[in-house]
């Protein structure tokens, strides 16, 4: 599992407010589902959202020191809260499916919530 601090996820937040709320995600329980590639270097997530279907999102770690996360959520933050929050999943080292099978498999099967 890739080593994450809190003041990594802080440094990459757009604001304070995105580390509130994306731990908040994290602690109740947000995501749906967790998976990680073979090779340590890509995390994703199916987050529970404010919308009809769930978020997809993910953290690509090629580069360790600067990791990228992406979502499907419709925020202009980058990266937004429900990226943050698996990076809090990361940190607190929560339980991750291995091995991560594609977007393709979570793009076409997304769990309703």
């Amino acid at each position: 599992m890739q080593a994450v601090t809190r003041e990594q996820i802080e440094a990459m937040a757009p604001n304070q407010a995105a580390v509130s709320n994306a731990g908040k995600i994290s602690q109740k329980g947000g995501f749906v589902k967790l998976a990680h590639s073979k090779d340590d270097t890509f995390y994703m997530g199916e987050c529970k959202g404010s919308g009809a279907k769930n978020y997809l999102t993910s953290v690509d770690f090629i580069d360790p020191e600067a990791p990228v996360c992406r979502c499907s959520c419709p925020s202009r933050q980058f990266p937004c809260k429900h990226g943050l929050a698996l990076m809090f999943e990361i940190l607190e080292k929560k339980e991750f499916e291995e091995p991560w099978y594609g977007p393709y498999y979570y793009s076409v099967t997304p769990t309703e919530p």
